[in-house]
């Protein structure tokens, strides 16, 4: 009985992220991309975890030195080390794996590999949520923070995808550009949507609904403005 429930638990954590990868994968029309290089960037995501955890249990010791001012420590704790630590090592992760990589021939590419890495950290983390606080977590998590996930890989996809393309037009200074975009701007997404969520009712809320909004607008124009890297 304690298996069968384990395994539900499990597969209530998995289902979101594998549901939003289908989506995202059935978004690029033109050429997509090889099935096993798409896996292989959900595992990087996944085991992007350690990494993660290593790095923000560094961070906790030097924040638990601000535990006095309660802003400043909320600050650090829920805007900078998650925003930054975890798209960091995403965005990371990413580029390490796809910038060289010869399927990476069209814009769009960029935006599902992003998916891709980001949801499979999502997906492991999921997991270690819902083990330990139940079903009711994966509800909210499917709601709120597995979009959140694949919304922030969605900006940081698209911005390398765009990088990507410039780099191959000579346009090396832009490129450059936008590839600190692709890190900076999920992490400041990220950090806001951590930082509001503690305590800040329905202003979390209303910056979700915008970022959704946001997210739906820049995955049309890329659909839309989908062109090959070179060529």
């Amino acid at each position: 009985m304690v298996l069968y429930s384990v395994l539900f638990l499990i597969l209530a954590a998995l289902a979101p992220p594998l549901i939003l990868l289908g989506i995202i994968y059935r978004l690029d029309q033109i050429e997509r991309e090889p099935p096993g290089l798409l896996w292989s960037l959900f595992l990087r995501g996944v085991l992007a975890m350690v990494p993660i955890l290593v790095l923000e249990m560094l961070a906790d010791q030097f924040i638990d030195f601000f535990y006095w001012r309660p802003m400043v420590y909320l600050f650090l704790a829920y805007f900078v080390v998650p925003g930054f630590i975890e798209e960091g090592i995403k965005y990371r992760v990413l580029r390490r794996r796809t910038w060289n990589e010869p399927n990476f021939n069209y814009r769009f590419d960029g935006v599902v590999y992003g998916v891709f890495v980001s949801l499979g950290f999502a997906a492991v983390e999921n997991v270690m949520y819902v083990l330990t606080s139940g079903f009711s977590t994966a509800v909210v998590r499917a709601i709120f923070s597995i979009p959140g996930h694949a919304m922030f890989g969605v900006v940081m996809g698209a911005a390398l995808g765009q990088a990507k393309w410039l780099a191959a037009h000579g346009q090396g200074q832009q490129a450059a550009a936008f590839l600190r975009r692709a890190w900076l701007l999920p992490a400041i997404l990220h950090g806001a949507y951590d930082f509001l969520l503690v305590g800040f009712g329905w202003v979390f809320y209303l910056y979700f609904a915008g970022l959704v909004v946001y997210v739906l607008r820049l995955l049309r124009r890329s659909i839309r403005e989908d062109v090959p890297i070179v060529g």
